[in-house]
């Protein structure tokens, strides 16, 4: 007797893509380089899809632990999307997140939506 399949974990990091924008929505706490490295190749992948998407979002709003290291992942992903004419903006980004992007004086470099929707506006 074999026993069932145990159900499969939710998706750390959801994609979608539309005629807008490619919507990343990490489903985690912690974002560390791992993670980053992940999310960074699932957009590459999506926005290079459909070039003419002229908009990222990164939505963080779950996010509430982002090492500074990873910090140097996040602008190499705004400078991909900035070589492919893309917009990056990072949605819904908890305070204590946020807080690291003003420490490290980071918050000058990214656009910040308080929602995805907001982001899209």
């Amino acid at each position: 007797m074999s026993d069932p399949s145990p159900a499969k974990p939710p998706k750390p990091i959801t994609v979608e893509s539309t005629d807008r924008a490619v919507i990343a929505r990490p489903q985690m706490k912690l974002m560390d380089d791992d993670a980053l490295k992940v999310l960074t190749r699932l957009v590459d992948e999506a926005a290079e899809a459909n070039p003419a998407v002229p908009l990222v979002v990164i939505d963080l709003s779950r996010v509430t632990i982002l090492p500074s290291l990873a910090l140097g992942l996040l602008v190499q992903m705004a400078n991909k999307c900035r070589a492919r004419e893309q917009k990056l903006k990072l949605a819904g980004v908890q305070p204590p997140v946020r807080q690291v992007f003003s420490i490290t004086r980071l918050d000058r470099v990214f656009q910040f939506a308080d929602s995805v929707e907001t982001a899209m506006a």
